[in-house]
């Protein structure tokens, strides 16, 4: 459930116009819908924007929800954020206004994760955590398990979505977050819901980022196997690593087990808290609902609230404090 503020912006934001924007082949993407900031995502200029790129190589309406971004003054880091399962940028917005409180320029990027979940996908087969997760960052690994093509791939939407951003916000110097069309790794924290979170650490795996933080994820374990990326030492370390779950949720073992091959620590549920700060391994203790809302309440907009404020918005201000 939104609150007010964050319901006026999404009522603005709907009822803005969008036109075609050409951009260098082969990425094409929609005209951003920009509106004035009323306390979701606040900032130091205000303003939001909004924005929907385009799949060209598939004729396909979904996924196509729309990018949500925002610049924050000075030498801000940009946190790059991946949703959940059929989930889409806007269903974070909560999560992207403690970012860019904290001092961080956001990027909710859409990309394509609707259909079957990954875990769902390769359950026990190793291989198959690699190849789709490979084949969704940049579209070189075709295969039964995912046939995104790279002009759909994420990173040709994040290169995308950036220059869209440099042109529409210059104020933004978005530019800073990308080198010869890839992430400037030392600049940008990856962060990700679920299988958001799983591709986000499968990135970090092969890069070395400023930091990645995972939400209700990695879920990339089942019984003793565990995905083939995770056998060798990865290029991002530990200690620029965190994970945030709820001892409830339906996948509560699998991300444990993740996050003991990824060299995070291995937590004890018996210790959980409620809100908890201070480690690599987080584990609340609250009761969010039933274990599948348990997995997915832990940073979306529908999670616990007070009247004032998100109740696990310190434990994500703390993880991305670790990261700045």
């Amino acid at each position: 459930m939104w609150t007010t503020a964050a319901s006026a912006v999404a009522l603005l934001l709907a009822g803005l116009t969008a036109g075609v924007v050409p951009v260098p082949p082969p990425v094409q993407y929609a005209r951003a819908q920009t509106s004035e900031s009323t306390g979701s995502l606040p900032s130091q200029n205000g303003k939001v924007l909004s924005f929907t790129l385009a799949y060209l190589a598939l004729k396909v309406h979904d996924p196509n929800a729309q990018e949500v971004a925002q610049h924050a003054a000075g030498d801000a880091p940009l946190l790059v954020f991946l949703p959940a399962t059929g989930e889409v940028p806007n269903n974070y917005r909560e999560y992207l206004a403690t970012a860019v409180s904290v001092g961080y320029s956001v990027l909710g990027l859409d990309y394509w994760n609707i259909g079957r979940s990954v875990t769902r996908t390769c359950r026990a087969n190793a291989e198959c955590y690699t190849q789709l997760q490979q084949n969704r960052y940049d579209g070189s690994h075709p295969s039964r398990f995912s046939r995104v093509g790279a002009a759909n791939s994420i990173e040709r939407r994040f290169a995308a979505a950036i220059a869209y951003l440099e042109k529409q916000d210059a104020s933004g110097d978005w530019g800073r977050y990308i080198v010869d069309g890839h992430p400037n790794w030392s600049r940008v924290v990856f962060a990700g819901h679920s299988q958001g979170g799983g591709e986000s650490a499968f990135i970090s795996h092969y890069h070395r980022v400023r930091g990645v933080l995972m939400y209700s994820s990695p879920v990339e374990t089942y019984g003793d196997v565990a995905a083939s990326w995770m056998r060798t030492r990865g290029a991002t370390p530990p200690s620029r690593m965190y994970g945030f779950d709820d001892v409830h949720d339906i996948y509560f073992h699998r991300i444990v087990g993740s996050w003991q091959r990824l060299g995070m620590g291995t937590p004890d549920a018996r210790h959980a808290s409620r809100v908890p700060t201070g480690g690599h391994v987080l584990l609340s203790s609250l009761d969010i609902g039933n274990p599948l809302e348990s997995h997915g309440h832990t940073v979306d907009d529908a999670g616990p609230r007070t009247e004032r404020a998100m109740v696990f918005a310190p434990t994500w201000r703390w993880m991305l404090e670790q990261v700045r």
